[in-house]
């Protein structure tokens, strides 16, 4: 990583609630990357901060299969999300179209493992409004797991590692989403493809990574850093082993089903049944 040290700059970047603005010291980084800083955060704001609607009503169907089904299709929305919010990052939308695919194909359940650390902001601070999202959200990932304990444990564990990770930090977590999009094997799938500009893959990557450490350096002081880092990195390792395992889990309940048919193209190719 590249530690050469600048000038302190300072960020003004939106509030998560209002329109009033908020200085967060932030270096050694130039007026470019705080642009791209703060269109980043801007972005995954806009996409994620409103709810998707409607969940209830399409999983409130009879027996546990229809939920499953019905849970995947809610996913359905949060993944075409994401596609939106990594087609905003230019150098996603510049790559081969095949590139593309297979970042997305290989990399978006893990993303999806990440996001569940989210928590829109809400309209008022009630801790009562507050413990029924939370509530609402084991139930619908209790329901993803096909009432199975075992994986309902293991992506909670997952969400909790990263939420004390990310704390909250919008910032964080929209440039770790880029970095987690922009890597190459991941998904720990042998049949993975190689890209056909890597080149540009890496170069994306490797930015957005010193972006996030330089981020870090600044709000934390290095030594944090160094230690928030470690942190990040052994959780990358434990959601690549989970992300393995959810995705053959799900693919093999939606083939037990006979669903496949059921669930929308997009969630067929994330879960690698199409």
């Amino acid at each position: 990583m590249n530690m050469n040290q600048d000038n302190n700059n300072i960020i003004v970047h939106q509030s998560t609630d209002s329109n009033e603005m908020e200085n967060i010291l932030l270096g050694p980084l130039t007026a470019e990357d705080l642009a791209v800083i703060h269109s980043i955060q801007s972005s995954f704001l806009s996409i994620f901060q409103n709810k998707c609607d409607g969940f209830t009503n399409r999983i409130d169907l009879s027996g546990p299969d229809s939920e499953l089904i019905g849970c995947l299709q809610f996913n359905n929305e949060i993944a075409l999300r994401v596609i939106k919010f990594s087609r905003l990052i230019d150098e996603f939308e510049n790559l081969d179209v095949d590139d593309r695919f297979i970042m997305i194909k290989y990399n978006l359940l893990l993303l999806f493992c990440i996001l569940t650390s989210y928590r829109p902001k809400l309209t008022n601070d009630d801790s009562s409004d507050r413990g029924y999202e939370e509530a609402e959200a084991k139930r619908q990932i209790y329901i993803l797991c096909n009432q199975s304990d075992y994986i309902y444990e293991m992506v909670i564990n997952l969400g909790v590692t990263f939420n004390e990770i990310i704390e909250q930090d919008h910032v964080l977590l929209s440039l770790i989403l880029v970095i987690f999009l922009f890597s190459k094997g991941l998904s720990m799938n042998e049949n993975e493809p190689s890209f056909k500009d890597s080149l540009s893959v890496f170069r994306a990557q490797s930015y957005y990574t010193k972006l996030s450490w330089n981020y870090m350096i600044k709000k934390q002081g290095e030594t944090k850093a160094r230690k928030h880092f470690t942190k990040l990195l052994t959780a990358i390792f434990r959601a690549q082993s989970a992300a393995v395992r959810f995705r053959e889990f799900l693919s093999s309940q939606v083939t037990t089903l006979d669903a496949v048919d059921e669930i929308a193209p997009l969630m067929q190719t994330i879960l690698h049944i199409s």
